[in-house]
């Protein structure tokens, strides 16, 4: 029996070990010489936020995608990524007065699985 996980645990290893990892992701004000500006998890109506997420364990170009979630509801924004060790991109959302509440960024791969998520608030 152990010798059969030995083998199941080797052979699955290579599968999981290529997926992108979403290093940190952060939001605030605005993105300069690709880093987060004002960074905060609290912002009001008429800011635009914006969202840096650092990739690593890229294997080849292809793209994720910032889904902003608000009650229930998403905008999806697809980005491309390129294989550097290190690879930072953004999207924004700007807030309008009928999207206070608890939001969601969740990034996900090409295959639409969950890599990580970061929640803000509106007020």
């Amino acid at each position: 029996m152990r010798k059969l996980l030995f083998i199941v645990a080797f052979l699955l290893f290579p599968v999981f070990s290529f997926a992108i990892t979403v290093e940190s992701i952060q939001c605030g004000l605005g993105v300069k010489n690709r880093t987060i500006v004002k960074p905060s998890d609290s912002f009001k109506v008429g800011d635009r936020v914006w969202c840096l997420s650092v990739l690593t364990n890229i294997k080849k170009p292809t793209y994720i995608v910032h889904r902003w979630v608000l009650n229930g509801r998403h905008f999806d924004v697809k980005l491309k990524v390129k294989p550097y060790k290190k690879f930072r991109t953004w999207s924004y959302k700007t807030i309008y007065p009928s999207m206070k509440g608890v939001w969601k960024l969740e990034v996900l791969d090409e295959n639409g699985n969950l890599l990580r998520e970061k929640v803000f608030t509106v007020k």
